[in-house]
């Protein structure tokens, strides 16, 4: 065997414990938060000794880093307007956003949970401003897609509509989650709902929907 296929191989098997341990890095931080997670837990979880949770990140904070990133750039990817429908009426390109938003919520429990926690929790720090910064995008890509939903055909990103009602469909977002966690099936129905809610504050002032 080559030197190459060896390092090749080797470089696949440290691949794949990283992701194993990001795996159960957020299952555990999503039940126990950041503080209440230990490496010698996360290393009996994922087993793996300590010294290989060491050498891929650092430290216990360096893990928590990596599975924001690695987090952050799934629900963008999940969330990006480039796929938004260019046709339509403003109201389905807001019903199309909000299923997709039903669906990030089923898909990526353990990543909103764990940034749940971290936002209560008020850690401080580098994690206090990962969890600041993360939102901030969520947010900045949430007002994006909401823009587009109400341009004009070939017209500008309608701004100053998204700007108004980002932090309230934020807020709906958040509730529809925290509602699936208790069990319940109804934040898909609160979500689709939304679609006339924002319909409505988008078309005040007599600005055009």
């Amino acid at each position: 065997m080559s030197e190459k296929a060896t390092k090749t191989k080797r470089q696949e098997q440290g691949d794949r414990s990283r992701e194993e341990i990001l795996d159960a890095a957020s299952r555990l931080m999503a039940v126990r938060g950041y503080d209440g997670t230990s490496i010698s837990a996360l290393s009996k979880q994922v087993g793996l000794p300590a010294s290989s949770i060491y050498w891929h990140f650092g430290s216990k904070e360096g893990v928590l880093k990596a599975v924001m990133e690695r987090g952050a750039a799934h629900f963008a990817a999940s969330t990006s307007p480039a796929d938004l429908p260019q046709a339509g009426s403003p109201a389905q390109k807001v019903a199309w956003v909000l299923q997709r938003a039903a669906r990030v919520i089923a898909e990526s429990p353990d990543f909103l949970r764990l940034q749940t926690i971290l936002l209560l929790s008020a850690p401080n720090g580098e994690v206090n401003d990962a969890v600041l910064r993360l939102r901030l995008r969520q947010r900045d890509g949430l007002r994006d897609a909401l823009a587009l939903c109400f341009a004009e055909p070939s017209g500008p990103p309608a701004t100053a509509i998204a700007d108004r009602l980002v932090d309230f469909a934020g807020a709906a977002f958040e509730g529809a989650f925290l509602t699936a966690q208790g069990g319940s099936l109804a934040h898909s129905d609160t979500l689709a709902k939304l679609v006339n809610v924002l319909i409505f504050m988008a078309a005040e002032d007599g600005e055009p929907e």
